[in-house]
């Protein structure tokens, strides 16, 4: 073989080795990205809290999103565990309700007739941003008992949250708040809008001149500026 012909093989070979370098480092990227959340969806989500000497507690829940509007809800079939919730009613067994809308979290309790304001957006209490995970890192890929691989990120705040999303959709599976809170996402059942939007709607109860109990986390919050 030729100089000049060994010389166009190491070309094409350079040229081949480059470009399946960069495809690898933009696909890498895409992965690296965290999510960002549509401005519509629904989602519904099995959670598990866990404390000291009491042990584990689950509850089923949906999730409501709409940014578009500003507003979001949160369901939860027993709310007796949440911080929120468990502070208004202690150690009841009740469902619960988080409603934001205009700015102000209210806590709605169905089977109580009973809705009081928490705090608002002034106190970290409005609607995450779709882009609320930004700066998370990359923690790189993990796989279920069913063999589904999800990418995971890692945001920071006063403790690790891993938040688990889909290879392919980016479809949020799991938030894993830990040591304590696990939030298993149920991707079938995901849709990126909301089916009936008069699910924000406040009850009648609710109104902002109902203020939770003083001994709940709502007065703490409502003191706190970020």
């Amino acid at each position: 073989m030729s100089n000049l012909a060994k010389l166009f093989f190491v070309y094409l070979f350079i040229i081949v080795l480059i470009s399946s370098t960069n495809c690898k480092l933009e696909e890498n990227s895409n992965n690296d990205s965290p999510p960002v959340w549509p401005d519509q969806f629904e989602q519904e989500f099995t959670e598990t809290l866990t404390y000291p000497l009491i042990g584990p507690s689950k509850t089923k829940g949906k999730f409501f999103y709409d940014w578009t509007n500003k507003r979001y809800r949160i369901d939860r079939e027993n709310g007796k565990w949440d911080r929120y919730c468990g502070s208004v009613y202690k150690l009841t067994d009740t469902p619960c309700t988080h409603i934001v809308v205009e700015g102000k979290r209210y806590l709605y309790f169905p089977q109580k007739n009973y809705c009081c304001y928490c705090c608002d957006s002034a106190h970290g209490c409005g609607v995450l941003k779709p882009n609320w995970l930004e700066n998370a890192e990359y923690t790189g890929k993990q796989t279920d008992s069913n063999g589904i691989n999800y990418d995971v990120w890692d945001k920071k705040g006063l403790q690790h949250n891993y938040y688990w999303a889909t290879e392919d959709k980016k479809i949020m599976a799991k938030i894993d708040q830990q040591p304590n809170d696990l939030q298993e996402y149920d991707v079938a059942s995901f849709k990126d809008s909301i089916t009936d939007a008069s699910i924000f709607n406040l009850p009648e109860k609710c109104n902002a001149d109902s203020k939770c109990p003083f001994v709940s986390v709502c007065t703490a919050l409502r003191a706190f500026k970020p």
